[in-house]
Protein backbone atom coordinates (compact mmCIF):
# COMPACT_ATOMS: atom_id res chain seq x y z
CA UNK A 1 0.00 0.00 0.00
CA UNK A 2 1.14 3.14 -1.31
CA UNK A 3 2.09 6.13 1.94
CA UNK A 4 -0.96 8.28 0.02
CA UNK A 5 -3.91 5.49 -0.40
CA UNK A 6 -5.98 5.22 2.95
CA UNK A 7 -7.14 1.16 2.88
CA UNK A 8 -11.45 1.14 2.77
CA UNK A 9 -10.78 -2.00 5.06
CA UNK A 10 -8.21 -2.62 7.69
CA UNK A 11 -7.61 -5.76 9.97
CA UNK A 12 -7.49 -3.27 13.60
CA UNK A 13 -5.48 -5.98 15.26
CA UNK A 14 -3.54 -6.75 12.85
CA UNK A 15 -2.76 -3.31 11.70
CA UNK A 16 -2.62 -1.77 15.39
CA UNK A 17 0.20 -4.48 16.20
CA UNK A 18 1.81 -3.09 12.95
CA UNK A 19 1.71 0.22 14.16
CA UNK A 20 -0.83 1.64 11.65
CA UNK A 21 -0.62 5.73 10.94
CA UNK A 22 -2.23 7.58 8.04
CA UNK A 23 -2.07 11.69 7.58
CA UNK A 24 -3.49 13.51 4.70
CA UNK A 25 -6.12 14.23 2.68
CA UNK A 26 -9.51 12.65 1.35
CA UNK A 27 -12.19 13.71 -0.71
CA UNK A 28 -15.75 15.07 0.87
CA UNK A 29 -17.36 12.44 -1.15
CA UNK A 30 -15.70 9.42 0.09
CA UNK A 31 -17.80 10.04 3.04
CA UNK A 32 -20.74 9.34 1.39
CA UNK A 33 -23.78 9.91 3.99
CA UNK A 34 -21.76 13.14 4.87
CA UNK A 35 -22.34 13.69 1.41
CA UNK A 36 -25.89 13.04 1.28
CA UNK A 37 -26.55 15.72 3.88
CA UNK A 38 -24.96 18.79 1.76
CA UNK A 39 -25.78 20.85 -0.52
CA UNK A 40 -24.07 22.20 -4.29
CA UNK A 41 -21.19 20.81 -5.32
CA UNK A 42 -18.63 19.19 -2.72
CA UNK A 43 -16.15 17.83 -5.72
CA UNK A 44 -13.18 20.15 -3.79
CA UNK A 45 -14.01 19.61 -0.30
CA UNK A 46 -11.75 17.81 1.46
CA UNK A 47 -11.41 16.09 4.71
CA UNK A 48 -8.08 16.54 6.69
CA UNK A 49 -7.16 13.79 8.50
CA UNK A 50 -4.87 11.85 10.89
CA UNK A 51 -5.17 8.25 11.76
CA UNK A 52 -3.62 5.91 14.41
CA UNK A 53 -3.98 2.68 15.57
CA UNK A 54 -2.46 1.32 18.67
CA UNK A 55 -2.82 -2.14 20.81
CA UNK A 56 -3.35 -2.55 24.30
CA UNK A 57 -1.90 -6.17 24.16
CA UNK A 58 -2.66 -6.78 28.07
CA UNK A 59 -6.30 -5.73 27.54
CA UNK A 60 -6.31 -6.93 23.81
CA UNK A 61 -8.10 -3.94 23.11
CA UNK A 62 -6.79 -1.77 19.95
CA UNK A 63 -7.29 2.10 19.91
CA UNK A 64 -8.07 4.26 17.12
CA UNK A 65 -7.04 7.98 17.34
CA UNK A 66 -7.62 10.61 15.08
CA UNK A 67 -7.94 14.00 14.06
CA UNK A 68 -10.54 15.00 11.69
CA UNK A 69 -11.08 18.35 10.40
CA UNK A 70 -13.70 19.39 7.06
CA UNK A 71 -16.34 21.63 5.85
CA UNK A 72 -19.97 20.56 4.84
CA UNK A 73 -22.09 23.10 2.91
CA UNK A 74 -25.41 22.37 4.40
CA UNK A 75 -28.28 24.71 4.11
CA UNK A 76 -29.08 27.72 6.39
CA UNK A 77 -32.24 27.00 7.99
CA UNK A 78 -33.03 30.47 8.20
CA UNK A 79 -32.39 31.91 5.02
CA UNK A 80 -32.21 28.43 2.41
CA UNK A 81 -28.43 29.89 1.02
CA UNK A 82 -25.51 27.42 1.84
CA UNK A 83 -23.71 27.15 4.86
CA UNK A 84 -20.34 25.92 5.20
CA UNK A 85 -20.27 24.02 8.70
CA UNK A 86 -17.05 23.16 10.38
CA UNK A 87 -16.74 20.51 11.60
CA UNK A 88 -13.71 18.67 13.72
CA UNK A 89 -13.27 15.86 15.75
CA UNK A 90 -10.57 14.29 18.40
CA UNK A 91 -11.68 10.27 18.14
CA UNK A 92 -10.07 8.27 20.80
CA UNK A 93 -12.00 5.17 20.29
CA UNK A 94 -11.39 1.63 21.55
CA UNK A 95 -12.30 -0.82 19.45
CA UNK A 96 -12.84 -4.19 20.84
CA UNK A 97 -13.87 -7.50 19.25
CA UNK A 98 -17.11 -8.80 21.62
CA UNK A 99 -19.26 -7.18 24.77
CA UNK A 100 -17.19 -9.55 27.47
CA UNK A 101 -14.13 -6.55 26.66
CA UNK A 102 -15.81 -3.57 27.99
CA UNK A 103 -15.89 -4.24 31.49
CA UNK A 104 -12.35 -4.00 30.94
CA UNK A 105 -12.65 -0.06 30.14
CA UNK A 106 -12.72 2.80 32.02
CA UNK A 107 -16.09 3.55 32.43
CA UNK A 108 -16.07 7.06 30.49
CA UNK A 109 -14.26 5.72 27.51
CA UNK A 110 -15.72 5.33 23.94
CA UNK A 111 -16.27 1.79 22.39
CA UNK A 112 -17.15 0.24 19.42
CA UNK A 113 -18.00 -3.89 19.78
CA UNK A 114 -17.33 -5.31 16.41
CA UNK A 115 -19.42 -7.56 14.90
CA UNK A 116 -19.14 -10.87 15.72
CA UNK A 117 -20.02 -12.10 11.82
CA UNK A 118 -16.84 -10.73 10.63
CA UNK A 119 -14.21 -11.85 13.01
CA UNK A 120 -12.56 -15.23 12.92
CA UNK A 121 -11.01 -16.94 15.69
CA UNK A 122 -7.30 -16.28 16.65
CA UNK A 123 -6.54 -18.93 19.72
CA UNK A 124 -9.08 -18.43 22.04
CA UNK A 125 -9.94 -15.05 21.37
CA UNK A 126 -12.23 -13.55 18.77
CA UNK A 127 -10.58 -10.91 16.34
CA UNK A 128 -12.46 -9.17 13.60
CA UNK A 129 -11.44 -10.18 10.14
CA UNK A 130 -12.06 -6.25 8.50
CA UNK A 131 -13.31 -3.26 9.43
CA UNK A 132 -14.32 0.06 7.46
CA UNK A 133 -12.57 2.53 8.59
CA UNK A 134 -14.27 5.32 6.57
CA UNK A 135 -17.53 4.22 7.99
CA UNK A 136 -16.25 4.29 11.70
CA UNK A 137 -14.71 7.87 10.89
CA UNK A 138 -18.03 8.75 9.21
CA UNK A 139 -19.73 7.81 12.08
CA UNK A 140 -17.72 10.36 14.35
CA UNK A 141 -18.57 13.70 12.42
CA UNK A 142 -22.52 12.61 11.91
CA UNK A 143 -22.84 13.27 15.30
CA UNK A 144 -21.62 16.65 14.95
CA UNK A 145 -23.69 17.65 12.62
CA UNK A 146 -26.09 20.18 13.35
CA UNK A 147 -29.84 18.80 12.72
CA UNK A 148 -30.52 22.87 12.25
CA UNK A 149 -28.00 24.48 10.26
CA UNK A 150 -27.71 28.27 10.34
CA UNK A 151 -25.07 31.33 9.67
CA UNK A 152 -24.18 33.07 12.52
CA UNK A 153 -26.09 36.13 11.16
CA UNK A 154 -28.47 36.38 8.30
CA UNK A 155 -31.08 37.88 6.59
CA UNK A 156 -34.03 36.51 6.59
CA UNK A 157 -35.12 37.13 2.95
CA UNK A 158 -37.56 33.90 2.37
CA UNK A 159 -39.66 35.21 5.59
CA UNK A 160 -42.05 37.83 5.09
CA UNK A 161 -40.95 40.98 6.18
CA UNK A 162 -42.67 42.40 9.43
CA UNK A 163 -45.00 45.00 9.13
CA UNK A 164 -44.90 47.72 11.72
CA UNK A 165 -48.46 47.47 13.31
CA UNK A 166 -50.61 50.90 13.18
CA UNK A 167 -52.25 51.35 16.16
CA UNK A 168 -55.81 52.78 15.18
CA UNK A 169 -57.56 54.96 17.27
CA UNK A 170 -61.11 53.36 18.10
CA UNK A 171 -64.01 54.51 19.10
CA UNK A 172 -64.74 53.24 22.76
CA UNK A 173 -68.07 51.33 22.58
CA UNK A 174 -69.29 52.22 26.03
CA UNK A 175 -69.01 56.04 24.89
CA UNK A 176 -72.29 55.04 22.70
CA UNK A 177 -73.88 54.03 26.63
CA UNK A 178 -72.55 57.37 28.04
CA UNK A 179 -74.30 59.36 25.80
CA UNK A 180 -77.36 57.47 26.14
CA UNK A 181 -77.21 57.65 29.97
CA UNK A 182 -77.01 61.99 29.50
CA UNK A 183 -79.94 61.96 27.21
CA UNK A 184 -82.09 59.24 29.63
CA UNK A 185 -81.08 61.43 32.63
CA UNK A 186 -82.34 64.95 31.21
Amino acid sequence: MSANTFPAQIEPFKWAEQGFTWSGTLPLSRFTRIAQEAVGSIDNQLVQLNCKLSMDAYLRIVWLDAQIETIVPMECQRCLDSVGISIASDVHLALVANESLIERLDEDADFIVLGESESTTKGDIDTPASVDLISLLEDELLLLLPLSPKHDACEHKHQPAIQEIVEEKRENPFDVLASLKGKLGS
